[in-house]
């Protein structure tokens, strides 16, 4: 069809009302239609496709196709814009000749019952369109399908062999989505496929393509992330659904054998163990995951994670010898780059665990360091745009800036309550002098 026939595409093409004649004359078995029929009759291109499969025996490849141009003309809203709608499947040459030879032999293998190729051929058309945003609709679609046919593999090793691959993709294909619980079931359903093949002695011995990792590694390390997302989602849920699907993130990352992921995963699981005052077991889970990080050296970032926490462990237990110890080691790691997430972290905590030990109450000069350590984290992660942890940061630095001076105001109440005028101008006169300068001192050095 010429763009020029084209008005308001996808509005006026009312193709999903054509399609049940389409079918009636493909069941006819109209011949073959060329090129030149198609340019002098116009008639659309998809259904030359579709007569062009019908007539070589390939009757599902030919309904299929108008199933799917028929799906995308009910589901996916149509648009102004010419280029988007030249890409529908109805419109778009291109789509139509890959369909025609990849479902062509799609089906001539379900024919010579080569079931574990036909599957594995239309996943690969399923991953073809799980790159393309636009197209996300046909790869469900094609996932789907493939899911479906799967269950014609025989023997069983390579049914479940295929059905955790297929279930990978697709699980994979949805956490992109941002469908979470979704995913996490299909990599579920994929993992127990894995444990099902080894238990019954048929080992699943498939990489991945793109990375040489093994299926059953590579499905693990979704489900630990799928999890990990899932438990950060659902912060204001109940605690017992948060710590469920840590529990299970934990569970894949131990099966990864990985050791970024199983450090990952100990410090996350140490943080749900803490927040609900376990914290001999918090440290135990501390203490793994900075074993693992050193052990892979590749995440410095997770083995400082790691050592903050173990120090903030060892002060809930009352162990400030090690707790102390901890954060010089940390201060160590850190000094070599200033500007970083973990240098403002180890500063906060430090900070923080100081104040709660009464650090500011001392000495003007403590207050001073507390507060340059407290506007050195603030600045940092200003700079890493992070405001709600900059918000903290600044929040506890006004806290000790008004710590000494407080003390002084409250004296000065009780005299200023009383008739004395004299008592009443003093009580202004601190006020100006405590009062903060134009120029923030929390502001960053030019």
């Amino acid at each position: 069809m010429s763009s020029t026939s084209l008005v308001r595409p996808g509005l006026t093409t009312p193709f999903s009302k054509q399609l049940a004649q389409i079918r009636v004359r493909l069941r006819k078995k109209v011949s073959v239609l060329s090129a030149n029929d198609v340019r002098r009759a116009r008639i659309p291109y998809y259904e030359a496709i579709a007569s062009e499969l019908y007539e070589e025996g390939n009757t599902n490849a030919a309904f299929l196709v108008l199933s799917l141009i028929k799906y995308e003309d009910q589901h996916v809203w149509p648009t102004s814009d010419l280029s988007v709608e030249c890409r529908r499947l109805c419109y778009s040459s291109k789509l139509l000749d890959y369909f025609r030879t990849a479902l062509a032999s799609i089906e001539r293998r379900r024919e010579r019952e080569q079931y574990e190729q036909e599957v594995l051929e239309l996943l690969a058309v399923a991953r073809k369109f799980a790159s393309d945003p636009e197209k996300h609709w046909m790869a469900h679609q094609f996932f789907l399908i493939t899911l479906e046919r799967n269950s014609d593999c025989r023997p069983a090793a390579c049914r479940l062999r295929t059905e955790a691959m297929v279930r990978y993709y697709y699980g994979r294909f949805l956490m992109v989505q941002r469908k979470e619980i979704e995913a996490m079931k299909q990599l579920q359903l994929a993992d127990a496929a894995v444990s099902k093949a080894i238990f019954e002695g048929y080992p699943v011995g498939v990489s991945l393509d793109e990375s040489g990792e093994s299926l059953d590694v590579a499905i693990n390390c979704l489900l630990f992330r799928v999890n990990h997302n899932a438990a950060e989602d659902c912060k204001e849920s109940p605690m017992w659904m948060r710590g469920q699907y840590i529990r299970d993130a934990h569970q894949a990352a131990l099966k990864t054998q990985k050791a970024t992921i199983m450090s990952e995963s100990y410090i996350d699981y140490g943080h749900f163990l803490s927040t609900e005052g376990h914290y001999p077991e918090a440290l135990t889970l501390y203490k793994n995951a900075a074993r693992q990080a050193e052990l892979d050296g590749s995440r410095p970032d997770l083995l400082c994670k790691a050592r903050i926490a173990q120090a903030s462990t060892y002060h809930r237990l009352r162990e400030g010898t090690k707790c102390k110890a901890m954060f010089q080691l940390v201060d160590r790691m850190t000094s070599r780059d200033e500007l970083s997430l973990c240098r403002a972290s180890y500063l906060h905590v430090a900070a923080t665990i100081e104040l709660e030990e009464g650090g500011s109450s001392c000495e003007p000069q403590s207050a001073e360091r507390l507060m340059a350590k407290l506007r050195q984290a603030g600045n940092i992660y200003q700079h890493f745009q992070k405001p709600d942890k900059m918000i903290a940061v600044r929040c506890l630095e006004g806290l000790v800036r008004a710590d000494a001076q407080f003390a002084a105001y409250v004296n000065l109440i009780p005299a200023a309550v009383s008739t004395s005028d004299a008592a009443l101008y003093r009580m202004i006169d601190w006020l100006e002098e405590a009062r903060v300068p134009q120029r923030h001192e929390w502001a960053p050095d030019e």
